[in-house]
């Protein structure tokens, strides 16, 4: 994997063409730049988009700018590596052959000459997100998914727009209870402890910092609703988090 790598996760981009979604994109589209400048690895914490489905109808409207910048990234030799989340699980090949992504179902776990890295999105990780789980293995059988695929874009559209909660998140920093802080932080500590990962990242919670713990360290990777925030693995592999600006 080559250095600088650049980590971001849950911008949560639309499905539609508004004042605000495009300077959410437009922001997006200068660190693309950036990042062919300097060359390197892109890696996505899960939740890029805030729906996506590769149905038997194509894929989704609204995303067409995007998917044409993750392609130049590709024919820029940028290599792209996609953890999925819970907004965006359902991809079956597109992302992969459109934009050179390497699709990641399941946490990524890579190694930077002495660095082990633990990439995580992160759902379903607290104690009390039970329903979630047993939800989570419904929508993602293949069953529920063939269903799914079967509904035209136009109708899924509607639905995802319906569904979504993220409009209603923009100008308001989400506020994690400590309690839950605590728990993600003790996972991080335990994968730390007992698999020997020399740094943690971890998206979802939309929480942003680099905490030291030992001689490791755990990153959340904050969000593109209100934070712009991107996570860098420098070529002295030092850690650096900043807002796109």
């Amino acid at each position: 994997m080559q250095l600088p790598v650049y980590f971001i996760s849950d911008n949560h981009f639309l499905l539609e063409n508004n004042d605000l979604e495009n300077k959410r994109r437009k922001k997006l589209f200068q660190l693309f730049s950036k990042i062919k400048k300097t060359g390197g690895t892109l890696i996505i914490g899960g939740d890029f988009f805030d729906f996506w489905l590769e149905s038997f109808y194509g894929i989704p409207n609204y995303y067409h700018n995007i998917l044409a910048e993750l392609e130049k990234l590709k024919l820029n030799n940028i290599a792209i590596h996609y953890i999925v989340g819970n907004h965006d699980y359902w991809d079956f090949g597109f992302l992969s052959k459109k934009c050179g992504a390497v699709i990641h179902k399941k946490d990524f776990v890579f190694k930077i000459n002495n660095q082990k890295i633990l990439i995580t999105h992160g759902d379903g990780l607290l104690k009390n997100d039970y329903l979630y789980r047993f939800m989570r293995k419904i929508i993602r059988s293949i069953f529920f998914v063939l269903l799914v695929r079967l509904i035209p874009n136009s109708i899924m559209t509607i639905m995802a727009r319906k569904i979504s909660s993220t409009n209603s998140k923009f100008g308001k920093l989400q506020n994690l209870p400590e309690k839950y802080k605590t728990e993600l932080e003790k996972y991080a500590i335990n994968q730390i402890n007992n698999n020997n990962i020399n740094t943690v990242l971890m998206g979802h919670y939309h929480q942003v910092g680099i905490k030291k713990i030992k001689n490791a360290q755990f990153i959340h990777l904050g969000d593109w609703i209100n934070q712009y925030t991107v996570t860098l693995l420098d070529k002295n592999q030092k850690w650096h988090q900043k807002k796109e600006s």
